[in-house]
């Protein structure tokens, strides 16, 4: 989970995080009839940004009501499309390349700029509350698997199908296998 002082507490803020990450979905010419009737991939992805953001505003500055309104919105399409991605885990940048599977802990801590594929996954091995905590500009591979109370710097890449048990404290490095190793 975020620090208090990098959640979203304000307007400013979350008109910051949403400039940043609607950059990949622009709405022009016939994207706004697919957005509005939520036709393509892009829309809905961009629809995720859109409650995942706005959920995160209002229960950080308190409208429980708006929250709670946002956050049901934001549950029914993450379960529609088997997406788990928590409040308040992400920094702002987050980019998801399609709609598919992927799991991220509750406790677990999201850099700024990290890009996730799909089947990614981002989770604790045995006791709850320990996650991994992941630093900034990630690469998140297809199918991935984050496991355990583990720190990655910034700027690794994670490889497809990779395994990753243990820290990894080098930053800009990539991993990949089982169990992940440096690759470079």
């Amino acid at each position: 989970m975020l620090s208090e002082d990098k959640r979203i507490k304000s307007k400013e803020q979350l008109r910051e995080f949403l400039e940043l990450e609607y950059r990949r979905f622009p709405l022009y010419g016939r994207r706004y009839i697919s957005y509005f009737l939520q036709l393509s991939e892009g829309a809905i992805l961009r629809r995720h940004t859109k409650l995942l953001r706005y959920t995160e505003y209002h229960m950080n500055t308190g409208h429980k009501l708006r929250g709670a309104f946002y956050w049901a919105r934001l549950m029914k399409l993450q379960n529609k499309h088997s997406m788990h991605v928590p409040i308040n885990c992400c920094d702002k940048g987050l980019t998801i390349f399609h709609v598919s599977p992927i799991i991220i802990n509750t406790n677990a801590s999201i850099g700024k700029n990290c890009s996730i594929s799909p089947f990614a996954a981002v989770v604790n091995s045995d006791i709850q509350d320990l996650a991994p905590q992941l630093g900034d500009n990630i690469n998140l591979g297809c199918g991935c698997k984050i496991l355990g109370n583990i720190v990655l710097a910034d700027g690794i890449s994670v490889g497809a199908g990779a395994v990753v048990t243990k820290s990894f404290g080098e930053p800009g490095i990539h991993l990949a296998g089982v169990p992940a190793k440096k690759i470079n």
